[in-house]
C-alpha cells in the first residue's frame, strides 16, 4: 500500500502552538503518515509559497489545525494563511474530494463570534477537537482513520470485526505508548527506529506494553508480551498474543486479537518474511 500524506496547515499563533503542531506532526509520521510541514521542509531562501502550492496540491490530505487566529487571518486572507486558503478553495472548486480536508480543532469553537475557529470556506465540514492539554489517543485514532481511509464503523454486510485500539473502559486493557516513554527514558528504554516500527510484515513478533486491569482486585498492573503479526489493515497492525498475561483477565489469554499501531512496538524479532526489525532486549 502507498504510504498515505499529508500538509499541515496552520497559524503561526505563538511559540508553544508551533512545538505542539510539530509534536502533533511527528505523532502522525510515527504511525505511517507521510507529513509535510513548512518547519521540517522549508530552509533559509527557500519559497514559502511554492512549498505551500506543490504540497497542498501533491498530498492525499490537507490537515488544518483551527485557532481563532488562523480563521482570521484565512478569512481575510492574510499571509500564509490566505495564500493556503486560496489554493485549498481552488482545488475543491477544481473537484479535490471534500474528504481531503481534514480540519483538527485546536483552540476555540465552532459558533460564530471572537472565539470561533473554523474558516467559513470550512464551514459545514465535520473537525476533529482536539481541544484537549495533549492529543488524545481517540483524537489521533480518529484522524488515521480518515487519511488511512478505515472506517469507524463496518458495513451492515460486513461480518468482519471492527478493527479499533483497546480502551480500559471497554476492554479492562490498552496498550502504552513505546515512543513516548523512550522519549522520557531515551539512554535506559529504547526502541525499534521509525522505519522498523512501521515496516512490520506477518510471522513478525512485536513486543508491546499492555496496562491490565485485574478482575478480581481492580488494580491496575503494566506487562510486556509478545504479539504475532498477522497482516496490516490501515493504520493498524493486526495480530495474535503469544503470552498469558500474569494478571487476572476474563479475555486476554495466549491467541487473543490485538490491535495496535507503530507508536506502540518497543521490541521486534523477525518472523519468517524477514523484517528488517532487530531485538532489543
Amino acid at each position: 500500500m502507498r504510504q498515505p500524506s499529508a500538509f499541515i496547515s496552520y497559524s503561526w499563533d505563538n511559540a508553544a502552538h508551533k512545538r505542539w503542531v510539530a509534536a502533533f506532526a511527528a505523532r502522525l509520521e510515527q504511525n505511517g503518515v507521510k507529513v509535510w510541514l513548512d518547519q521540517w521542509h522549508v530552509k533559509a531562501g527557500d519559497s514559502l509559497t511554492k512549498f505551500m502550492e506543490s504540497k497542498i496540491r501533491s498530498s492525499g490530505h490537507v490537515i488544518v489545525v483551527c485557532t481563532p487566529a488562523y480563521a482570521r487571518k484565512s478569512n481575510t486572507r492574510q499571509g500564509g494563511v490566505g495564500f493556503e486558503q486560496q489554493i485549498i478553495s481552488a482545488n475543491r472548486l477544481a473537484g479535490i474530494p471534500r474528504r481531503k480536508i481534514l480540519p483538527v480543532l485546536r483552540a476555540g469553537d465552532h459558533k460564530p463570534g471572537k472565539t470561533c475557529a473554523i474558516p467559513t470556506h470550512l464551514g459545514g465540514i465535520y473537525a476533529v477537537d482536539a481541544r484537549s492539554k495533549r492529543l488524545a489517543s481517540s483524537t489521533l485514532e480518529e484522524l488515521l482513520r480518515a487519511i488511512f481511509n478505515t472506517p469507524a464503523k463496518r458495513p451492515r454486510t460486513s461480518t468482519a470485526p471492527l478493527l479499533r485500539l483497546p480502551t480500559m473502559k471497554q476492554d479492562g486493557w490498552a496498550l502504552r505508548n513505546g515512543v513516548k516513554t523512550n522519549k522520557k527514558h531515551p539512554k535506559t528504554f529504547y526502541i525499534p527506529t521509525e522505519k522498523q516500527r512501521t515496516s512490520l510484515k506477518p510471522t513478525d513478533l512485536a513486543k508491546l506494553g499492555f496496562e491490565i486491569l485485574d478482575r478480581y482486585d481492580g488494580e491496575l498492573t503494566g506487562e510486556r508480551m509478545w504479539v504475532e503479526v498477522t497482516g496490516k489493515v490501515g493504520p493498524y497492525y493486526v495480530g495474535s498474543l503469544r503470552n498469558n498475561p500474569l494478571t487476572r483477565h476474563r479475555h486476554l489469554k495466549w491467541g487473543s486479537p490485538v490491535v495496535f499501531l507503530p507508536e506502540h512496538v518497543i521490541d521486534i524479532v523477525p518472523g519468517k518474511s524477514g523484517s528488517p526489525g532487530k531485538r532489543k532486549s
